[in-house]
């Protein structure tokens, strides 16, 4: 691929991620328009935010196991396009059983779209820009979370919570054309079987890598999960100023993406070893200034910087195990960051509300400590492990025939 092209492939696939991940949150600004058109409770519409979480995280690698050996531009292009038409399907969801089935089905495409999208670009795109490539497109999530959101909130309220869904679709169109009009065709396809891909979680190495995500990101989520009580009630934020707040921890995670593109260039897990010591450092200092107020804010905003500086780098690093372990099993691994990473949320969170329980919201930079403390003896056992491969290969290609 030209330049030009490989620019126009990282701006589509980013546009994309951006359509999915606003796909995905947009509803929990909806909520309550939602449950008065359905005549259900807001609890039970909650339903419809953890179902797509655990759809997303179980489906996903079912539904590239099971298209491996559909092209993958076909594939690609064949899941966003059902999605969009999923997304605007909603227009219809007079039911709360129908509303289930439909964000059920848009999560597994949406699974499967950013998936093989990471896996194309870090097929497609040159060296150079490999990783930038990959931490732009994670960074649409990022980007819905700050901008898609609140204006797809603002829409739904406007004009009912349907027309944010259908803005949503037909704004999608936009990535759909420049993915289909820049993007390879290609063969490539999984030439392994389902029970073979799944078979790479008999690879220490690969099991050993996807608890770096789980263990990270559940790290930053135990804090954040709870991030409004503990602004207000902790720290002493003023409500009023909440909202701000938030919106300058989204602003710097999507910078935080901008740090993981570095992150993943050479060693990577020399560099995560640092961000995950730099982490610890931020959850043992805030968990020290909460009582002071203006120092403990500027340590949540540093985590919020730091947040998603692991992603990239562990994305194409699950990937090159899986390639180096077999072939026909890249499209496969590239589901496992965002396994890992929703695996990595329910852990988080799930930590995080038995520590509000029982011991009080003052306590969870502690209990985020202990994750970061964890991810980083991960790495650096994942580090210890390469070194100790590249070692044994260097010995082998001198050794006499």
């Amino acid at each position: 691929m030209t330049r030009k092209k490989e620019t126009i492939l990282i701006f589509a696939f980013t546009f994309a991620a951006f359509i999915l991940g606003t796909t995905e949150y947009v509803i929990v600004g909806l909520l309550k328009d939602i449950s008065l058109s359905l005549g259900i409770s807001v609890a039970a519409a909650g339903i419809l935010v953890s179902s797509f979480a655990i759809a997303y995280a179980a489906g996903t690698p079912f539904a590239v196991s099971l298209l491996g050996r559909v092209p993958r531009h076909i594939t690609i292009l064949s899941a966003y396009a059902v999605l969009l038409f999923f997304n605007a399907l909603t227009v219809l969801a007079g039911s709360f059983a129908l509303m289930f089935v439909v964000r059920v089905v848009t999560a597994i495409l949406c699974g499967l779209t950013l998936s093989l999208s990471i896996a194309a670009a870090s097929e497609h795109i040159g060296g150079s820009r490999r990783a930038g490539a990959v931490a732009w497109i994670i960074g649409g999530f990022s980007i819905a979370n700050v901008l898609g959101v609140p204006l797809g909130t603002f829409v739904g309220q406007m004009l009912g919570w349907q027309s944010a869904f259908i803005v949503t679709s037909v704004v999608g169109v936009i990535p759909f054309i420049l993915i289909a009009s820049v993007l390879p065709k290609s063969d490539t396809r999984s030439v392994s079987s389902m029970k073979q891909q799944f078979a790479l979680f008999n690879n220490r190495r690969i099991r050993l890598a996807f608890f770096i995500p789980v263990l990270g990101v559940g790290s930053v989520f135990i804090v954040y999960t709870y991030i409004t009580p503990l602004l207000e009630n902790v720290l002493g934020i003023p409500q009023a100023w909440t909202s701000a707040v938030l919106l300058g921890y989204g602003g710097l995670t999507i910078l935080s993406n901008w740090i993981g593109a570095k992150v993943a260039q050479g060693n990577s897990r020399v560099k995560l070893k640092a961000i995950f010591l730099i982490q610890s450092g931020l959850m043992m200092a805030l968990g020290l200034t909460l009582r002071l107020t203006w120092l403990a804010l500027f340590c949540v905003m540093l985590v919020a910087l730091f947040s998603y500086a692991l992603s990239a780098a562990v994305q194409l690093y699950l990937i090159d195990l899986a390639d180096a372990a077999g072939g026909g099993s890249k499209d496969f691994a590239s589901t496992l960051m965002p396994v890992a990473s929703n695996l990595g949320i329910a852990m988080g969170s799930l930590l995080g509300s038995f520590v509000v329980d029982r011991i009080g919201l003052a306590y969870l930079p502690w209990a985020a400590l202990a994750f970061a403390i964890g991810a980083f003896a991960v790495t650096s056992r994942c580090h210890q492990l390469d070194q100790e491969e590249s070692g044994f290969a260097a010995v082998s290609s001198v050794r006499p025939t």
